[in-house]
């Protein structure tokens, strides 16, 4: 009996919002700003030319609303994997976004499929699999626009090759 008590306990300790989120000021819409904020900065140049050249010619691969294997911008995947043909020392990770039209947990497995399409997309594309750290999906996290009308969805449902150090 005791032992339950005990799991209940911890179970409902965990699981409270107020022990495990860091509530501030501004909840959720302050986070999207920030993401939003983040994005429309130019990525800080840590690791020398080559990230930066990676980031000067990588475009943002766009899907229609609930797709994940017809991008709205299909020369953007063929313009990134052309490039990192060209430089085939580079390494980088595939994220996959998705609008926050919809359920999150159906988002976050959407954002994963794009990620994963893109990175069988780059492979059959001739890019070495080893190349690619991770193909991620992040569902509806780090939005580039934090509204909730047609335009912001649809700036929302992308996927990003962030550059990786070797």
């Amino acid at each position: 009996m005791r032992r339950h008590v005990f799991l209940i306990s911890a179970i409902v300790l965990l699981t409270s919002p107020v022990i495990c989120a860091q509530t501030e000021p501004g909840g959720p819409n302050r986070d999207a700003a920030f993401w939003v904020d983040h994005w429309s900065r130019l990525p800080v140049i840590v690791f020398g030319p080559e990230e930066e050249t990676f980031y000067q010619n990588m475009q943002v691969i766009l899907f229609p609303y609930n797709d994940h294997d017809e991008p709205s911008n299909p020369s953007a995947l063929d313009s990134n994997a052309q490039w990192l043909k060209d430089h085939p020392n580079v390494r980088f990770y595939v994220d996959g976004y998705a609008s926050s039209r919809g359920d999150w947990l159906y988002n976050l497995h959407l954002s994963q499929r794009r990620a994963d399409w893109v990175k069988q997309q780059l492979v059959s594309h001739g890019i070495a699999e080893s190349r690619i750290k991770v193909s991620a999906g992040w569902g509806e996290l780090y939005p580039v626009c934090p509204e909730a009308n047609d335009e912001c969805w649809t700036k929302n449902r992308l996927v990003r090759l962030v550059y990786a150090p070797n």
